[in-house]
């Protein structure tokens, strides 16, 4: 479809600021409250930056302004942004289209986009997500769109010559989108005192940025005599040392045992700590690094077998790992602690991989 929206804002810039400048809703008026608060919390609000994304004629901006925040306003539309300037002394606004911001990361504590990402495509919509993201570091966005399913181009309630696209979003569907860009939801409402249309009442969602910690692993450099135990991956992506993510109540130590029993049958006894190994790595779309606890172990019981998480096992002399190694990185950790089992005295290392 042809997108007309910004036209259409262009040419009624002057009647829906008339219309709607000095109008709110109760419950749009508390979420841009709550949004505030949220963002605020016990400091001054005049430290804290706000980006409003689609400001249209500046209403919000001028109460962010108003209660102290750095504010600077967006839109696509000069007509919006004029009476934005016009109405609005003493705030940044800036033309910028919301699927190319240009502002550098972490640039904002909060951004609040009310209205504006329902004139969007749905395919677009997780990229620009994805921006805000960026844009915040760690911060809230406040959204508002309409409730419903599928998009259109609607005159609605401007009248014969005046379309915009609107897109609908299911409540789940939107906090979906937000999960999968890094965001968490904090709180969501429908509105329900909307009289122009009923049947897609206003959503509104307050989110906060999730704070990207590093995955916490272990690798196990298991020694029966002069061989190392290798495992084939059942993702088809070769072999490995045992390995996995630590869970949130386990200690390292008790993470490489539970490992090595699920991913081998075997049980083991740690003879000491190779390293702590830093590296970098995306999970899930993500960058978050990965931090490495390395064990050189022993078997103590169990029979080998095939899991979920490994085809195959083989012992092998350490000169010879069998191919194609899914990581480099474990042929590292293994040279690591082949040195550590012949020198009593080694030194725990840590580094950083690349």
């Amino acid at each position: 479809m042809d997108d007309p929206t910004i036209a259409t804002y262009d040419r009624i810039a002057s009647t829906f600021a008339e219309r709607t400048f000095d109008t709110i809703s109760p419950e749009l008026a508390e979420r841009r409250a709550a949004f505030a608060r949220a963002i605020v919390e016990r400091a001054p609000p005049n430290r804290f930056r706000i980006l409003d994304a689609g400001c249209g004629p500046g209403r919000d901006s001028k109460w962010f302004h108003e209660q102290g925040f750095q504010v600077i306003g967006v839109d696509l539309s000069d007509g919006m942004l004029a009476e934005a300037r016009r109405r609005v002394p003493g705030v940044d606004f800036q033309r910028a289209d919301l699927r190319h911001l240009a502002f550098p990361p972490s640039s904002f504590d909060g951004i609040w986009c009310c209205a504006a990402l329902l004139h969007l495509s749905r395919s677009e919509v997780p990229d620009v997500l994805a921006s805000f993201r960026r844009l915040l570091g760690h911060g809230y966005l406040g959204l508002t769109v309409k409730l419903g399913e599928g998009e259109e181009i609607t005159d609605g309630i401007y009248g014969p010559g005046t379309p915009r696209r609107i897109t609908y979003f299911g409540r789940y569907e939107l906090e979906l989108y937000l999960e999968r860009a890094g965001f968490e939801v904090r709180a969501a409402a429908v509105d329900q005192t909307e009289a122009q249309d009923p049947q897609h009442p206003w959503l509104g969602i307050l989110a906060q940025t999730t704070l990207f910690t590093p995955l916490v692993g272990v690798v196990a450099v298991v020694m029966d005599g002069d061989h190392v135990l290798f495992s084939e991956r059942a993702d088809g992506h070769g072999w490995n040392l045992p390995a996995g993510f630590i869970d949130a109540d386990e200690a390292p130590d008790e993470a490489v045992i539970r490992e090595v029993r699920e991913e081998t049958g075997l049980e083991i006894a740690i003879d000491r700590l190779v390293g702590i190994y830093a590296r970098p790595r995306t999970y899930r779309g993500q960058p978050r690094g990965l931090i490495t606890h390395a064990f050189l172990c022993s078997p103590t019981g169990g029979t080998l077998v095939p899991t979920t998480e490994a085809l195959q096992h083989v012992w092998l002399p350490p000169a010879t790992p069998p191919t194609p190694m899914s990581s480099r990185h474990h042929l590292e950790i293994l040279a690591d602690a082949l040195a550590a089992r012949t020198t009593a005295s080694a030194v725990t290392r840590m580094r950083r991989l690349h």
